[in-house]
């Protein structure tokens, strides 16, 4: 194992203990520091993320991008704090439902009634993503299922990430031979959620227009749903205020077998997935993870 995996781990360990002693307001504005200081220090991170506001948003001025892009890493130390109050015991369950209301959540109810197996939703990088498995945990009662990519710190995977998403027991599938074990939890009734915006590059991914550039993507989802029936339904965890949130479920897509080849109507499908997440980041583009590199640029190209 590395040293600095062993740094990060321990790194992250202190500032969990510091937090528990720490006020919470002061926690919240501990992070926000650490967001602009690394928006500031990091300038490889926000140039690409610059970018990539630029692909999405060509009209939008420079200035206005960089306040974006300010905006979307304060969001996400707002979500970090939440999590670390969470690990830190800081926050009880009834407390956490009751920072969450709901929109849509009729919808899900009715797919569910008209629905004797489980479904698959689809969400993005958007407001606290990793809120929503556990507030759907606690207030369904049933088994939820998050596919996940392993972090490339381990010491951190296991004891640290892992447990926050399985706090409220929630399972983690990790992508190796994850569409078998969500068919089977699917199954039984089981809801599964997927984020669906990361770079997944071919064979694994297919390339789909994403802000009007192609981007490689999952088209896991599409197979899915076209191939064995699976019910797929949009829901997000945006950010209403401070320590406020709102659960947004859309409508089920629906798809109709047109008689193209299955790598065309994946292709299809996969793109209306897509065209459902940029709507959404057009509706709050401060709160989506602009740091990632979404469409797969080349160095040259950032």
């Amino acid at each position: 194992m590395a040293l600095r995996e062993k740094l990060e781990y321990a790194a992250t360990i202190a500032t969990l203990n510091f937090s528990r002693i720490l006020p919470e307001e002061a926690v919240y504005a501990l992070f926000k520091g650490f967001a602009l200081l690394f928006y500031i220090a990091s300038g490889r991170r926000r140039n690409l993320a610059l970018r990539n506001t630029e692909i999405a948003f060509p009209e939008m001025p420079i200035k206005e991008r960089r306040v974006l892009v300010k905006k979307s890493y304060v969001n996400l130390s707002e979500s970090m704090v939440l999590n670390i109050l969470i690990m830190t015991n800081r926050v009880s369950n009834e407390r956490l439902m009751d920072m969450v209301e709901t929109d849509g959540w009729e919808r899900f109810d009715r797919t569910h009634t008209d629905n004797s197996k489980g479904l698959l939703a689809i969400t993005g990088h958007l407001g606290n993503w990793e809120l929503m498995p556990q507030y759907a945990a606690l207030r369904l009662g049933r088994q939820v299922h998050v596919i996940a990519r392993k972090g490339n710190n381990l010491l951190l995977e296991e004891r640290i990430v892992r447990p926050l998403r399985e706090r409220f027991g929630v399972s983690v599938f990790y992508k190796k031979n994850a569409l078998m074990r969500i068919m089977k939890a699917i199954k039984k009734g089981d809801l599964c959620g997927l984020l669906i915006d990361q770079k997944l590059k071919p064979p694994e991914g297919i390339y789909v227009d994403f802000f009007g550039k192609p981007a490689p993507t999952t088209g896991s989802p599409a197979l899915l749903q076209i191939r064995f029936g699976v019910t797929v339904q949009p829901a997000f965890m945006i950010k209403a205020g401070h320590r406020k949130y709102r659960l947004l479920i859309g409508e089920p897509v629906h798809w109709t077998d047109n008689g193209k080849p299955m790598e065309e109507q994946v292709h299809e499908l996969t793109r209306i997935h897509q065209q459902i997440i940029e709507e959404m980041v057009r509706q709050y583009p401060d709160q989506w993870f602009w740091m990632h590199n979404r469409w797969g640029l080349k160095k040259e190209e950032r």
